[in-house]
């Protein structure tokens, strides 16, 4: 499995470093959301829904939000024991509600320059 993170997200980069000491097993692959280099190969993605909440591929079939959360917890031996809570937070769909809630409210800190933004000062 794919995850795509934003990495000018201070939790979102926290939260992925914390999931590759976790994933004993290496069965994710993390990429950077923001990098072309990353999704340039990402056929399906869709940036602008990736942009807003956690994207994931595994056997071509792309999922966003809660539901790519679900995938990297099912995926951690560590949440093994958790995964029926997990499991009924998505089937209600409370955990979609509440991790959107969270997406919203995150800050964003673009520490870059685009090549269309940037300019050199002569």
């Amino acid at each position: 499995m794919t995850v795509y993170y934003d990495n000018w997200c201070k939790n979102c980069i926290r939260f992925m470093n914390l999931i590759r000491q976790l994933d004993w097993f290496n069965l994710i692959s993390c990429r950077e959301l923001r990098n072309e280099e990353h999704t340039n190969n990402a056929a399906g993605l869709n940036p602008g829904l990736a942009e807003e909440q956690l994207a994931s591929v595994h056997k071509g079939i792309w999922k966003y939000g809660y539901d790519s959360l679900y995938r990297i917890i099912i995926r951690l031996p560590l949440f093994w024991l958790l995964v029926p809570v997990f499991w009924i937070l998505k089937i209600t769909r409370l955990g979609s509600r509440v991790y959107k809630q969270l997406a919203v409210n995150r800050h964003i800190v673009p520490l870059h320059c685009r090549k269309e933004d940037c300019c050199e000062r002569v």
